[in-house]
């Protein structure tokens, strides 16, 4: 069948609208075309983090695929503000936050530096990638921001009024998810890196954050990030 829908979900920066022509670049062209073996007339699914989700019609097979847009099938909704800000990370826990944090309904993700980071560099491009590929096969409508590392401290010196900081605190001093997720619109949480928080950044953040307890065991910082956005989910976004 050459008008079959595709199990494929793009990302486009391109506005979307009934009939326009979205043309892909090669690396999602060669995906399509060798990977998923589409033909002409085929469907796919194409999003773009503003206009909602639509399904349009391959209409011409080259090294920059195009498409032709049918039809809207999801509204664009809001997603609903939640910052992650993690202890700067490498190897392959990095990609594992981008991409839980994508799936858990993160908005923004800032990266901090902290004591006891094992390294200070961080690919944005890399982690904007890894947010894109996640929130494709998540059918999620928009893309995290992601935004330039900064340092812990200077958290403090955001609107600290109207945001909920939670730090997760292993040293088994934080609260109940219960008892410090209040309705306040903007949710920080906060997660160390594969050292932890010193003790001097945890008192430091007492001064302007609510602790949460992960439980008694020392996890790792990718499994943190899940834990912690779970009972975000659970007690504050339901």
């Amino acid at each position: 069948m050459h008008n079959k829908l595709l199990n494929v979900r793009l990302y486009v920066p391109d506005s979307i609208s009934k009939h326009s022509i979205i043309r892909l670049d090669t690396l999602a062209s060669h995906y399509i075309s060798k990977v998923m073996r589409a033909t002409k007339c085929n469907h796919v699914k194409i999003f773009n983090g503003k206009d909602g989700e639509w399904i349009g019609e391959i209409c011409e097979l080259s090294n920059n695929i195009k498409i032709r847009i049918d039809k809207l099938t999801r509204k664009q909704v809001k997603s609903k503000n939640l910052t992650l800000c993690f202890g700067i990370v490498k190897g392959t826990i990095l990609p594992n936050i981008i991409r839980q944090a994508t799936e858990m309904g993160v908005t923004l993700l800032q990266p901090i530096y902290t004591q006891h980071i094992a390294t200070s560099n961080i690919n944005l491009d890399k982690c904007r990638k890894w947010a894109i590929e996640a929130s494709e096969q998540c059918e999620r409508l928009d893309i995290p921001q992601i935004l330039h590392p900064i340092s812990f401290t200077d958290l403090k010196k955001l609107d600290t009024a109207n945001i909920n900081f939670i730090i997760c605190d292993e040293t088994g001093n934080g609260k109940k998810p219960a008892e410090i997720l209040t309705n306040k619109n903007n949710i920080y949480i906060i997660v160390g890196p594969e050292g932890g928080f010193s003790s001097e950044e945890l008192n430091f953040a007492y001064t302007f954050c609510n602790g949460l307890s992960l439980g008694t065991r020392i996890l790792r910082v990718d499994t943190a990030v899940v834990s912690a956005l779970a009972y975000v989910n659970e007690y504050y976004y339901v």
